[in-house]
């Protein structure tokens, strides 16, 4: 799970750092570290912290996949004017 999660996050950074949002890249890639930091040592107060980092992990790459496909999605719709929306809404 902990692969799974670290594989996700570090993927999401790339594409967060290609779209050029590094601040977002730069966020999922500390979390990506520290979940890893998290599966060296198996403590039960470390299996805790690995547990709430790996919510928090899939929480940051569900919400950064939904923005970016959002990001995208706009960008395929058709630019319409401002002189036809103003058509549009009256």
């Amino acid at each position: 799970m902990m692969t799974l999660v670290v594989s996700a996050l570090e993927s999401v950074a790339e594409d967060a750092g290609e779209r050029g949002d590094l601040k977002s890249a730069r966020n999922a890639t500390y979390l990506a570290c520290s979940i890893r930091g998290c599966g060296i040592e198996a403590s039960t107060d470390m299996l805790r912290a690995a547990q709430i980092l790996l919510e928090q992990g899939i929480s940051y790459v569900a919400s950064l996949s939904e923005r970016f496909e959002g990001v995208s999605d706009e960008s395929d719709e058709p630019e319409v004017s401002s002189e036809h929306q103003s058509r549009i809404l009256h």
